[in-house]
């Protein structure tokens, strides 16, 4: 929506230009006051990254242990990932010793198989809490420190490619039936449960557990509708993270258009969520160039238009900017999708994670976008109303949406 009114002309011939040059004031008025009031609310005081966190989901372990410098340089934690192949390959504990002697942080990160559904999520339950144990017995056996665990908690790909599937044809009525099909909310609360027992073990030996999760879910839930995560079998509001955070990747929006997407979902976030709150900013670099990409395009079926989405940021200004947007939200935990892309692109991994910590807050002013901000909201408000109209899952159905707090204790951070 570059030109609100040109998509609108019956009504922009209609509006007179005072009222065209009063929106504008009367909008930036409106944001302003409700930031100060919010802010105010939840105690907010902008600052710099509490937490930088980067994402490493393909780079052989024995690659990554060659950016442990620069991520400890950086202060910069590394959520690596953790599969099954990992517990027989010599370089995945090498790794680890050498974070832990070099300062750095590592979350393990848990993925399945693709056939086993990837992430987190009804699904995947008994997978998941199976890959956790035999990780934290392994952890435990050699010794090894690792201070969380990331459980990822996005829709299985493969009810993903029959969504897209029907998506593509365009076919809205397969769509809808394929979402309210899935919802069962005695299922979601019984899987809900079973994940947050898994979570209290893991953090009753020592690990803070934290999620992360699409944006989606912010529009759904700041509306007070749980019944999108049945939908798409990812329970998020009702699990107790240590931390919570959100995808939100450029992808092929502008610079204009992620400001306004990374204002909007950072400041729900923040209102959800706090300072458990967290953002995932990226992509750095391209990722078409990595077979696993191309190997999940395949399967997903959206080959060419799954992988035109891996077209990433080639400027670290860029990240800086974004950075900015998330900090001057008050959102102070930031991870960066992924190292694999930074390293192989032209400004290198160092001068993305300079690029981070170099970022301060920006002002409501210098994230003002107000039409770009009038869509995204509208967007958000149509996707919630629309599921609500096609599926009818609603706090009818799934009852008003709880936050879940995690219990203090054994599972927090250490410095």
């Amino acid at each position: 929506m570059e030109n609100f009114f040109g998509n609108f002309p019956q009504y922009g011939k209609h509006i007179s230009t005072l009222w065209k040059t009063a929106l504008p004031v009367l909008m930036f008025v409106a944001v302003a006051r409700a930031e100060r009031t919010d802010g105010k609310r939840q105690g907010l005081t902008p600052a710099g990254i509490e937490r930088l966190g980067m994402w490493c989901e393909f780079m052989p372990y024995a690659e990554v242990e060659g950016y442990l410098p620069a991520l400890a340089e950086y202060d910069c934690e590394l959520i690596l990932h953790v599969e099954r192949e990992s517990f027989g390959d010599p370089d995945f504990p090498r790794l680890l010793r050498a974070a832990e002697q070099a300062g750095v942080g590592v979350d393990a990160w848990l993925l399945l198989p693709y056939e086993e559904h990837l992430y987190v999520g009804q699904a995947s339950v008994a997978s998941v809490r199976n890959l956790a144990r035999r990780a934290a017995d392994f952890f435990g056996k050699h010794h090894l420190k690792v201070r969380a665990f990331v459980f990822d908690c996005e829709p299985s790909p493969l009810l993903g490619a029959e969504l897209f599937a029907a998506a593509r044809r365009g076919n809205l009525k397969k769509l809808a039936g394929i979402v309210r099909r899935e919802l069962d909310a005695e299922a979601f609360e019984r899987d809900t449960a079973e994940i947050n027992a898994l979570i209290a073990e893991l953090r009753g030996r020592g690990y803070a557990v934290d999620g992360a999760a699409n944006r989606a879910f912010l529009d759904a839930q700041s509306r007070g509708n749980v019944a999108l995560e049945d939908g798409l079998n990812a329970p998020v509001s009702a699990v107790g993270w240590d931390a919570l955070s959100f995808i939100t990747y450029r992808y092929g929006a502008s610079a204009l258009d992620y400001v306004a997407m990374l204002n909007r979902y950072a400041s729900l976030a923040r209102r959800l969520y706090g300072e458990r709150a967290a953002l995932d900013v990226g992509l750095l670099g391209d990722y078409d160039g990595i077979p696993e990409n191309a190997e999940r395009a395949a399967l997903f079926g959206g080959e060419e238009e799954f992988m035109a989405y891996l077209r990433g940021m080639r400027s670290v200004y860029d990240l800086e900017e974004a950075v900015g947007v998330v900090l001057g939200c008050g959102v102070r935990r930031v991870n960066l999708y992924a190292l694999d892309g930074a390293a192989t692109s032209v400004a290198g991994v160092e001068n993305w994670l300079k690029a981070a910590r170099r970022a301060v807050p920006r002002s409501g002013a210098a994230r003002w976008t107000p039409l770009r901000s009038v869509r995204y909201g509208a967007m958000g408000a149509l996707t919630e109303k629309l599921f609500r109209w096609w599926t009818g899952g609603s706090e009818k159905t799934h009852g008003p949406l709880a936050i879940r707090q995690p219990a203090p204790g054994a599972g927090e951070r250490q410095p």
